[in-house]
């Protein structure tokens, strides 16, 4: 985020869904991007849920913790069509999945999930690919523990750093465009409305640029 807008963030209610959405989940919100983890207040579930129904996005619960939530917000039909490219799926029956339907795998990925946020250790390196990023660079993750990358960004780059980097800027690009309209007094449905009819980076692009 530019500086000015580290400042518009502290003006505001950190506590909001709306904003927590602006921050976390603006690529995926604007369809450049397949999915984006959310991390809220417990209590904030049902605002939650009120502000994505109708909207085209789901979301599932991957970490239940007593005060805070970590979810997975996600495009379904663009999650399912990316679990179904051939590395992808070759990747997922390596952890140990027999399906790569979401329905079938998250169940086993929450319990891994929560296994590792409890026991802070095997690390379900299946969450990269439920999050959309290219499996050359979870390969090259897990190849190098984390070590040796190209770029450091929303994921850590092992190829073709010059592509994601200016992908990563666009990410932000529009995080900051989404902040500035809430701040602005935009609701954050009508946000995710206006995108949704605009298209405004073009979902099909950005997928196939992932899995290519």
């Amino acid at each position: 985020m530019s500086f000015d807008i580290v400042d518009i963030v502290k003006s505001m209610d950190a506590g909001s869904v709306s904003l927590q959405l602006a921050l976390q989940c603006a690529p995926v919100i604007a369809g450049m991007k397949i999915s984006n983890l959310l991390t809220i207040s417990a209590k904030k579930i049902g605002d939650l849920s009120e502000i994505l129904e109708h909207t085209g996005l789901s979301f599932r619960i991957i970490y239940p913790g007593k005060k805070r939530l970590v979810i997975l917000v996600y495009r379904e039909g663009e999650l399912r069509k990316y679990l179904n490219y051939a590395k992808v799926k070759a990747f997922i029956s390596e952890c140990g999945y027999e399906h790569t339907d979401i329905n079938k795998i998250f169940p086993r990925f929450v319990r891994n999930y929560i296994s590792y946020m409890e026991n802070k250790k095997n690390f379900p390196h299946e969450l990269g690919l439920l999050l959309g990023y290219p499996i050359e660079d979870v390969e090259g993750f897990i190849r190098n523990n984390g070590k040796n990358y190209l770029h450091s960004g929303y994921w850590k780059v092992y190829k073709d750093a010059e592509t994601k980097i200016r992908l990563f800027k666009d990410y932000e690009k529009v995080q900051t465009e989404m902040v500035r309209l809430l701040y602005e007094g935009e609701d954050i449905a009508g946000i995710i409305d206006s995108y949704s009819n605009i298209g405004h980076y073009g979902e099909k692009k950005t997928v196939q640029m992932i899995c290519a």
